[in-house]
């Protein structure tokens, strides 16, 4: 993942062996030097943004659309009921207090100017996917997407999705200091012993992989 705004980028590894559920809480395991205020969407919290997500993008275009430029319209704390401009029609918006604007993730973002998010928008919902699995599988779907759906989500309809950083709370092994458990000793040598494994079979010079195993060992 990046962050074009403080320059960082992170590093997923995929190990779905033991996978339940794809858009729910998948890792088993994230670490991070690093940690901000970011978007989990698989966060268990997020699950009634995941639904409206997905039926945003199953309704009309239009719809979707006028939802969008209502973000920047209405993007206030005053503004509790909006009109969504169908008869007789009214949307609930999300009461959100002035550090909440000031500090949200995803708000400075004008997604309804995008041209190329447009495209994406409209080709989803003429597919009209039936799960947010499938939403996430569409040819197209990227970051911004699913942003700009999450926001709708949140502001209009108030389904907060969660802004916890997962790498907060997840660990593969635990800690040596039994925070947030003691450690998983046969889980983490055989993690080394995969890595290990990897590092061997890795295309760079010899010392830069025997400089890989022996900070394994």
């Amino acid at each position: 993942g990046m962050n074009e705004k403080n320059v960082t980028a992170r590093r997923y590894h995929w190990f779905s062996d033991e996978i339940k559920n794809l858009v729910i809480e998948p890792h088993s395991g994230i670490i991070s030097d690093a940690k901000n205020n970011s978007l989990n969407m698989t966060a268990r919290e997020s699950i009634e943004n995941q639904k409206i997500s997905t039926e945003l993008v199953q309704g009309s275009y239009n719809t979707l659309m006028k939802d969008l430029k209502l973000l920047r319209k209405y993007s206030t704390p005053q503004s509790d009921v909006i009109s969504a401009g169908n008869k007789n029609h009214e949307l609930t918006k999300m009461n959100l207090t002035n550090l909440d604007f000031k500090t949200h993730p995803v708000l400075l973002e004008d997604f309804s100017k995008s041209r190329y998010l447009q495209k994406i928008l409209y080709e989803v919902s003429e597919i009209k996917p039936k799960s947010y699995e499938k939403l996430l599988s569409l040819k197209g779907v990227g970051p911004k997407t699913i942003r700009a759906l999450a926001l709708t989500a949140e502001v209009i309809y108030g389904a907060k999705p969660s802004y916890e950083d997962p790498a907060r709370y997840s660990f593969a092994h635990g800690g040596k200091d039994f925070i947030p458990y003691p450690v998983d000793r046969p889980t983490y040598d055989q993690t080394i012993r995969i890595l290990r494994e990897l590092a061997s079979k890795m295309k760079v010079s010899y010392s830069e992989k025997n400089k890989i195993i022996r900070r394994l060992s």
